[in-house]
């Protein structure tokens, strides 16, 4: 009886180091509907989005993609077929796009006006000729010389007639980012015939208005 005993007492005392066991390594797991979610990439801002048509062609130039790192895509169109897609990269936002008649010369011209991202919003136009399934790329020139003296971006850009015209604020040494005291510049462009590349045609700057 006393061996019995003792046999029955080994087998609960093995049966509750078992059970305490259990209990330590369900313990030690992580509880699964508990664990923390992973954070959700942060969603890209609304792109730019805009159709344009010259007959027989349809162009929908859109942008999409981080502020920043955005991606340009011009796609030329016809009987809702796609022909080809021009795409570039851009720091800013697209602000506007527009068909243009620059030239006499065969095809399709179009603008892009983008906006630069930060302080200095340094602004840029992308031109694009299309012609059927070809397209290629226009350019504007840099700023050099006198047109770049106090350039600390804040472009705006307009079409006026077959000219493209662009005003910026003239900064002084001393100025601030925020405050621009030489006045405005003024800078025309325009397209010669058989060319992809504009010509700067004239630079006025303007005094700054008396407060």
């Amino acid at each position: 009886m006393r061996t019995s005993s003792r046999l029955l007492l080994a087998a609960s005392l093995l049966a509750a180091a078992s059970c305490d066991s259990a209990r330590e390594t369900t313990t030690g797991q992580p509880n699964p509907t508990t664990s923390a979610a992973p954070e959700a990439a942060p969603a890209s801002p609304p792109g730019f989005s805009k159709t344009l048509t010259a007959a027989p062609y349809t162009f929908v130039v859109s942008s999409e993609g981080q502020l920043g790192q955005r991606q340009l895509l011009v796609r030329a169109e016809q009987d809702g077929q796609e022909l080809t897609t021009a795409q570039d990269s851009i720091l800013g936002e697209v602000k506007d796009a527009q068909l243009v008649k620059l030239t006499s010369g065969p095809g399709s011209e179009l603008l892009v006006f983008v906006e630069g991202a930060g302080s200095g919003s340094y602004g840029e136009v992308r031109g694009y000729w299309f012609g059927g399934k070809d397209w290629e790329r226009m350019s504007m020139p840099k700023l050099t010389g006198t047109a770049a003296r106090g350039y600390q971006g804040q472009d705006k850009f307009q079409l006026q007639g077959k000219e493209v015209v662009r005003s910026f604020p003239i900064y002084q040494e001393t100025d601030a980012n925020c405050c621009p005291s030489g006045g405005t510049r003024t800078i025309r462009y325009v397209l010669p015939e058989k060319s992809l590349t504009f010509r700067q045609t004239s630079v006025v700057n303007e005094a700054p208005t008396v407060q």
